[in-house]
């Protein structure tokens, strides 16, 4: 297997406070904007009782395109995951010996005497033997103890919520509309209010962010903490965009906007009822597999192995993949085929960490498709699918079967992940480190060379932070890179660095409080 082994060199280096945006790769425009420093409160207004709305009576919603997400809404402190178990002592036994008072009838024999007094120390012997044995089997049987461990805790704690800003531990997805609006540049992000509503912000061509108050709501049946995904696309002369949480039901939830009708409505996975794991860090992401674009008329951000001018797609199938963790060790797998009313269960990956991030790569040419998981050893894994059925598979290249790479890259326990053209991770460190993976089935490998990695300078991210990536063509010409996480719980602090070279510049992406 093979294993990254991280630079003692950059494990030295301190992280270094960055400065507003300046830098010359910025991929918009910026103007002068005050540093927005929200506070951390202890006390909460919200509630989790939000009744499921009616997406459609939300009104007129942002376009966006695709992100890697993922997962974890606690801050700094731990929060003991549902598979770990207290320690229960059981109580000693107390065997109730009553004695005889009766009066000893004169008369009687010694011998009788002697065998009754034997006759009862039998019996109250294996009085307690029995009790003892049933005892035991009580504690390491399928009997039920008088007094279980309490249960470990499904919600988060309300001294975590933050009053102001972005929710501590919010769900971060990136949409791109260039090619919507036939621009360049501009970006939808979707996140968690701290009120639990789901809203969207814009970045405008101008470089500011626009956005993210109460007429901007998606969605206000959120889960707190909810792993929020992106996916869009544009066929037939129409662009979509389908968003993926869980509901304060625990169910994934899907809606659906477009550039033709600019409402949410409910999407047909709603149908399946999927129960995500009953846990404040679950993970969850989706994938458009195939060409996102079949159409000329559209600009889009920069995709591996392609140009941003596009042209027909030559993939005859496309659609969506979904994981989710429908438990601590287990991410389940569901699919839609474009133009389908209805999604198909898939697979079960059994043996990650269902707490953990989950990414993916399905957008680029050729007929492979790639999921990175978190392990039980806190190592991401990536495995790869070749869609392509019309091929001869053989031991080394099976034909649309999930297979594991020789990959382990380590990463902080519950990492998030993400991918655009480089795979990003949380390290052991806190730090946000990406890797320039070069993707090919069985012959996968994460690259030797230091300059095809990178450690973004700055604020560390909070443990577990939700993480979103994108690329974007900026104004000069070239093309940069953007990431999002959360760095002090209230934020959402954008980085970016040119695509190809530099250090990664910061700014605080302004949330409204109301």
């Amino acid at each position: 297997m093979q294993h990254f082994t991280e630079s003692s060199t950059q494990d030295e280096k301190k992280p270094t406070e960055l400065p507003d945006r300046t830098s010359t790769y910025s991929p918009l425009p910026q103007k002068d904007a005050a540093a927005f420093s929200p506070t951390a409160a202890v006390v909460s207004p919200m509630t989790s009782d939000h009744g499921i709305p009616d997406v459609a009576s939300l009104g007129p919603a942002s376009p966006g395109l695709h992100s890697l997400r993922t997962p974890d809404p606690t801050e700094k402190e731990y929060t003991p995951h549902s598979t770990e178990k207290e320690f229960w002592d059981q109580p000693a036994l107390e065997v109730s010996e009553r004695r005889n008072d009766a009066p000893r009838k004169h008369g009687r024999k010694p011998l009788l005497f002697w065998i009754v007094g034997l006759v009862a120390c039998l019996v109250i012997g294996l009085a307690i033997g029995l009790g003892v044995g049933l005892t035991r089997k009580s504690s390491n049987g399928s009997s039920t103890p008088a007094n279980p461990p309490p249960p470990a805790p499904t919600s988060i704690p309300q001294d975590f919520f933050s009053t102001v800003g972005a929710f501590n531990g919010s769900g971060i997805a990136l949409a791109s509309e260039s090619f919507a609006s036939g621009g360049h540049g501009a970006i939808v992000m979707y996140f968690q209010h701290h009120s639990g509503q789901l809203r969207s912000a814009q970045l405008a061509s101008d470089g500011t962010w626009q956005g993210g108050d109460i007429t901007d709501i998606v969605a206000s049946n959120a889960k707190n903490g909810t792993p929020i995904a992106a996916v869009a696309y544009a066929r037939n002369q129409t662009a979509a965009w389908h968003i993926f949480y869980i509901n304060v039901n625990n169910t994934i939830t899907e809606i659906i906007n477009d550039n033709a009708t600019n409402v949410w409505r409910p999407g047909p996975i709603n149908d399946l009822n999927l129960q995500a794991m009953n846990d404040p860090n679950v993970g969850l992401e989706a994938c458009w597999y195939g060409s996102f674009y079949s159409d000329t008329a559209y600009n889009h951000s920069p995709v591996p192995g392609q140009t941003t001018g596009t042209g027909n797609s030559s993939d005859q199938t496309v659609g969506i993949h979904l994981w989710y963790a429908s438990n601590a060790t287990t991410f389940d797998s569901v699919g839609w085929t474009y133009g389908d009313d209805t999604w198909t269960e898939q697979q079960i990956f059994s043996g990650y960490n269902g707490h953990g991030g989950v990414g993916c790569y399905s957008w680029g040419p050729g007929s492979d498709t790639y999921v990175f998981l978190v392990n039980l050893e806190n190592e991401v894994n990536i495995l790869w699918k070749d869609l392509n059925t019309t091929l001869v598979g053989n031991s080394t290249h099976p034909v649309n079967t999930w297979t594991k790479s020789d990959i382990s890259i380590p990463v902080v326990q519950n990492s998030s992940m993400g991918y655009t053209n480089y795979l990003y991770v949380q390290k052991p460190d806190l730090t946000i480190g990406g890797f320039n993976v070069t993707f090919a089935a069985e012959n996968t490998t994460i690259p030797t060379d230091p300059a095809d990695t990178f450690v973004i300078n700055g604020a560390q991210g909070l443990p577990g932070t939700h993480l979103s990536v994108t690329a974007l063509p900026d104004s000069s010409g070239g093309n940069s890179l953007l990431a999002f996480y959360q760095t002090n719980g209230t934020d959402i602090t954008e980085f970016v660095r040119d695509l190809d070279a530099g250090q990664w510049t910061s700014s605080s992406v302004p949330i409204p409080d109301s």
